[in-house]
């Protein structure tokens, strides 16, 4: 199994897209701090910026999306998915490689933003210390706000991939895969607002998997904050329904490329 994911890794990592997601991350994270810095004269401090990562988790989603979207959707396109199977390990195997893969390419790309935003803010923006208290979350530094969202932000993307690994299990198009991840990445928030209007009539609407979603915006919760009066789901809950429609996609995702007929790939 360890082996298995020395190769997606190598595999990746040979990828000039990679690195060049990885370094349009970094480029944009700087270029914002250093807007953040010019437009308000070095007045405000870094602390907030760096609490909320710039702003940047968005990118950092779409990049990991794109990665989980074509990292088995690639294989069938190019016909390298026979080789991979040839070898002797089961296609549950091999799946769950794939998705480990993909989830510490989130991780890396995760502390390298960490560090990135940390230094820039800093640099461009009103040097502040890390471990002073950011407004919004109670007692908590900017540093504790920072790894918590950076720690539920991994959580979020460990369901955003078994998904996509999901649709990509399904589909032959690698650019069918990488557009209907997208889609559900950004169009999410505009059908959990449809779903909103109709919880008020139908309450049970609040336990769909575009609501759990929301979990970054309910951190304040675990501060000792109050949730905003427009979540309708807390921390915990939310955190429960990604646990159980991330494991039920991955679940079906792993059963329909361990059923799928390769012969004619």
């Amino acid at each position: 199994m360890g082996n298995l994911i020395i190769n997606e890794w190598l595999k990746l990592t040979k990828k000039l897209g990679t690195w060049i997601m990885l370094a349009l991350l970094l480029g944009l994270t700087i270029f914002f701090c250093i807007l953040g810095g010019a437009i308000t004269s070095r007045q405000v401090g870094a602390n907030q910026t760096f609490a909320s990562l710039a702003s940047m988790l968005s990118v950092l989603n779409l990049i990991v999306v794109i990665v989980a979207a074509t990292i088995i959707s690639e294989e069938f396109s190019r016909g390298t998915i026979k080789f991979l199977l040839i070898r002797p390990y089961s296609r549950t195997q091999v799946y769950a490689a794939k998705f480990l893969t993909t989830l510490l390419f989130g991780l890396l790309s995760t502390v390298l933003l960490l560090i990135t935003c940390l230094a820039a803010a800093n640099l461009f923006m009103k040097a502040e210390s890390p471990l002073l208290p950011v407004a919004g979350f109670g007692d908590w530094s900017a540093l504790k706000v920072a790894l918590v969202t950076a720690g539920v932000n991994l959580l979020l993307l460990s369901f955003y991939i078994a998904i996509t690994m999901f649709i990509s299990a399904i589909l032959r198009s690698q650019a069918m895969s990488v557009g209907l991840g997208i889609g559900l990445l950004f169009g999410g928030s505009l059908f959990n607002d449809l779903l909103f209007l109709g919880q008020t009539k139908f309450p049970w609407l609040k336990w769909n998997f575009f609501n759990a979603t929301n979990i970054k915006e309910t951190i304040p919760q675990l501060a000792g904050q109050p949730l905003d009066q427009w979540l309708t789901l807390d921390f915990w809950q939310s955190l429960g329904l990604l646990g159980l429609y991330g494991g039920l996609l991955y679940f079906f995702g792993n059963w329909i490329f361990s059923a799928r007929d390769v012969a004619l790939t």
